[in-house]
C-alpha cells in the first residue's frame, strides 16, 4: 500500500479522514461570516420594504397587513395578529392606520357586536394590485420555501443563538437597572428592517 495513504488512514478517525478534517477547518465559517450573513439580509430586506413604500406609500407592515385581509375577508385583528406573529396591539395600530386611509373597512356582526371583521376596499384592492411581490415581504416568503429540514435546523440555531442575546441584554439592564427590552413580537419586521444596524468588519 502507498505510504500516503497509509499514514493517511491511521490518522484518520472513524469520524472521517484526516483530508476531510482539513477541509473543514480551511471552510469552517467565523462569526464575522455570520455578522456579514445577518448584515446581507437586513440589507435585503430593507431595500424590499423601501421599494414597497415607494411604490404604494405603505410601510411593509401595513402592506402585509392588507394583502392578509384581502386573501382573507372577514379576518379579526387577533388572527392577523396570529398569522404576523406580532402582539395584537400592534395588529389592531397597523388595521387603524389602514382604515384611516380608506383601504380596509370594520364590520360588526350581527350575532357579538364585539366582534370586528376586515375587509378590503376597492382602493385597498387597487393598491395590492401596484403592489411589488412579494407582498408579506422577501424574508417571510424565503423562510416559507425553506425544506421543512433546513428550516427546522435554522429554528433551532437561532434560538440558541436569542438565547445567548438575551443572556447579554438582562446583565446589561441589570447593571443599569433597566427594564428588559421587549421581544420581537411587539414590532412587526418591517419596523425592526428600519432601524440602524452597525455590525463592524
Amino acid at each position: 500500500m502507498d505510504s500516503t495513504v497509509t499514514a493517511a488512514a491511521e490518522f484518520a478517525p472513524e469520524s472521517g479522514t484526516l483530508a476531510a478534517k482539513s477541509a473543514a477547518a480551511v471552510t469552517a465559517p467565523t462569526p464575522l461570516d455570520v455578522l456579514k450573513q445577518f448584515r446581507g439580509i437586513f440589507s435585503t430586506v430593507k431595500q424590499h420594504f423601501q421599494q414597497m413604500e415607494s411604490a404604494v406609500s405603505l410601510s411593509g407592515s401595513q402592506l402585509w397587513t392588507l394583502s392578509i385581509v384581502a386573501r382573507q375577508p372577514g379576518v379579526r385583528i387577533s388572527d392577523l395578529a396570529r398569522v404576523m406573529g406580532i402582539h395584537q396591539s400592534t395588529s389592531s395600530n397597523l388595521v387603524d392606520c389602514l382604515y384611516r386611509q380608506k383601504l380596509i373597512i370594520k364590520q360588526r356582526t350581527d350575532e357579538d357586536q364585539r366582534v370586528v371583521r376586515l375587509y378590503p376596499t376597492e382602493r385597498g384592492q387597487s393598491v395590492l394590485r401596484d403592489a411589488p411581490q412579494p407582498q408579506e415581504g422577501i424574508l417571510p416568503d424565503a423562510l416559507n420555501r425553506l425544506p421543512a429540514e433546513d428550516l427546522a435546523r435554522l429554528h433551532v440555531l437561532l434560538g440558541k443563538l436569542f438565547t445567548l442575546l438575551k443572556i447579554s441584554c438582562e446583565k446589561t439592564n441589570a447593571k443599569e437597572k433597566r427594564l428588559p427590552e421587549p421581544d420581537g413580537t411587539a414590532i412587526p419586521l418591517a419596523e425592526l428592517a428600519k432601524m440602524p444596524i452597525k455590525i463592524e468588519s
